[in-house]
């Protein structure tokens, strides 16, 4: 274990985006040998640590370029921030791109400060592609105006999606409640994840809408106990392991951190404040950790062996142990899910 750690150190070190592409290609193969049951809450803050220090070098690079570009006028006060798996810290080896910036800047630059972050977001993204983070099919990047914006439009858009109560409002807002900073002014993202957290938990019709959603989509575990696999295509015989409980059980403790105001950035941060608060009975809450750590170490275990696909895993490639735990982890979700809606009814 200690190797790996010294290895995240001289990946901090990494000048250039070939030398990147290699780090990240030798993550997958010295997890590949290194993953254990016991050892994981280790590894998986090994894990997250190498994906910031690759993300941060690429943002550092992206920086450099765009100054030598002479884009635009650089934001007195910036940030670029990850979300998804990797804003809350748990990442298998081969994640998408989840990222955005925010900037503050005064109001007469603020035109030249957007071409500035736009030059920038756009090679920032392209040198995460580069070293093997696949584009966003969602387009949850930093190239989209919805994720790249000053501070002052960022916060009227939040305004709308709180207002608006519609599905994708509701989605965006999900998405957005993973933002973590990693490259720039922190406090700049830090202090907006806590107003968003703050202005949903004021609204009751917002977290009624928001207890629904978690229910989605549905768990596939049958009433008598039944992995309802995939049955057609190239996926026939296979679960999709985001969709399977991992999402759901995610966004239950989201919801339960909104439901109190607890504006914490990272899964393991809302589940201990939410245990400590008492939010949950606590055998739910210890049914609710070990539910996490069953779908991180399978999730990332046959990560490092896809090639394509990584979210779906066959079936009858887990082996006895890891069908019995996923199993116990789907019921587990689908208790959490009754929960969530229950409270989300009982609001006024």
């Amino acid at each position: 274990m200690e190797s790996l750690y010294e290895w995240v150190k001289q990946l901090e070190e990494a000048q250039t985006i070939g030398e990147l592409r290699l780090y990240h290609d030798e993550l997958a193969r010295r997890l590949r040998y290194q993953l254990r049951w016991e050892e994981l809450e280790v590894i998986s803050e090994i894990v997250a640590d190498a994906h910031d220090a690759m993300m941060r070098r690429v943002f550092c690079l992206a920086e450099q370029e765009t100054l030598r570009a002479i884009a635009g006028v650089r934001p007195r006060s910036w940030c670029w921030y990850a979300m998804g798996s990797i804003g809350r810290r748990e990442p298998t080896i081969w994640t998408d791109q989840d990222h955005g910036i925010l900037f503050a800047c005064a109001e007469q630059e603020e035109q030249q400060c957007y071409e500035f972050i736009r030059h920038m977001a756009a090679v920032g993204t392209n040198y995460l592609h580069e070293i093997g983070y696949p584009y966003c099919s969602g387009y949850v990047m930093a190239t989209n105006k919805r994720w790249g914006q000053s501070l002052c439009d960022w916060k009227q858009q939040i305004k709308m999606y709180i207002s608006g109560c519609l599905p994708n409002d509701i989605r965006f807002l999900f998405i957005a409640m993973d933002m973590r900073p990693i490259y720039g002014d922190s406090e700049l993202v830090d202090d907006s994840r806590r107003t968003l957290f703050r202005s949903t938990n004021e609204k009751a019709q917002l977290l009624r809408q928001m207890g629904e959603h978690v229910m989605f989509p549905s768990v596939p575990l049958g009433w008598i106990g039944n992995v309802q696999m995939e049955r057609w295509g190239p996926h026939s015989g296979a679960i999709h392991m985001k969709h399977s409980g991992y999402v759901q059980i995610v966004n239950a403790l989201k919801w339960l951190a909104c439901a109190a105001n607890i504006s914490a950035a990272t899964t393991w941060e809302r589940w201990r404040e939410i245990t400590n608060k008492k939010l949950l009975p606590l055998p739910l809450a210890e049914k609710v950790r070990d539910a996490l750590l069953t779908y991180y170490y399978i999730r990332i275990k046959y990560a490092t062996e896809a090639t394509n696909e990584r979210d779906y895993v066959l079936w009858r490639a887990l082996e006895t142990n890891e069908r019995t735990r996923l199993k116990k982890a789907m019921k587990t979700v689908k208790k959490l899910q009754r929960l969530v809606l229950r409270r989300a009814g009982g609001i006024r």
